[in-house]
């Protein structure tokens, strides 16, 4: 498993804190935030494939990753900010599902600070990103300072957003902070918006995105940046 740098932690936020989340992982070894993989299949199958490389932050013990990849999703990327949470990945994975040195196939899982992915990820590296209530953390990590709160989570959108390949997703349920997340969205011309915070998605075969306890938004990133950056 890698671990990477992380930055420095909030004195008046518990979100922000490794230890806080070192403790909650300890203490439940499952936990699906907002919606299982059940809910949420049809409407990923909608906006990338089961070859799509996909990164998932903030993983913690949410079985949506080891649900994925028995799905047949198995280019799969998992990270999150506290090391007890990779271990609850790990744990529902079980070793034979965990990529590694001597093993190439699997999920990748790394202990990360998605606020600075340098050195960690290269530009367009990914298809795809689900998250579920990471940015959410994300935002209340900056505590009463709604200016941190708005810092932390435009370097996370960012960084995340910078991993991205041209014509990618980034799908993102959220509860706490979707103005938030999508007014940072929103201010970024290299993303656009194909659900937003008002919108009801249906898919084809009739669900609905009214029936997940959060707010679906999705956004794909334009290929128009990638001509840019090559002229």
């Amino acid at each position: 498993m890698k671990h990477t740098h992380l930055l420095s932690e909030p004195s008046d936020s518990k979100l922000g804190r490794q230890d806080y989340w070192n403790a909650v992982y300890k203490e439940e070894a499952s936990f699906s935030w907002y919606a299982g993989w059940d809910d949420i299949q049809p409407f990923c199958a909608d906006f990338f494939e089961k070859d799509s490389r996909v990164l998932l932050p903030g993983v913690g013990n949410d079985a949506t990753v080891a649900d994925m990849f028995n799905g047949g999703y198995i280019h799969l990327t998992a990270m999150d900010y506290a090391p007890e949470g990779i271990e609850r990945c790990r744990e529902m994975l079980g070793e034979s599902r965990v990529k590694t040195e001597s093993q190439s196939t699997g999920v990748e899982l790394l202990v990360a600070d998605a606020r600075d992915l340098t050195n960690i990820f290269e530009d367009h590296l990914f298809d795809a990103i689900l998250e579920k209530g990471t940015l959410d953390a994300i935002f209340l990590s900056g505590g009463k300072d709604k200016k941190e709160a708005q810092k932390n989570l435009s370097m996370a959108i960012s960084e995340l957003g910078r991993c991205v390949k041209p014509g990618g997703i980034f799908f993102s349920i959220t509860a706490v902070a979707v103005d938030q997340v999508q007014t940072t969205f929103n201010g970024m011309e290299e993303w656009d918006c194909l659900v937003d915070k008002d919108s009801l998605y249906v898919t084809e075969d009739g669900y609905a995105s009214n029936n997940i306890d959060a707010n679906l938004l999705v956004f794909r990133k334009s290929t128009e940046a990638q001509r840019c950056k090559d002229f």
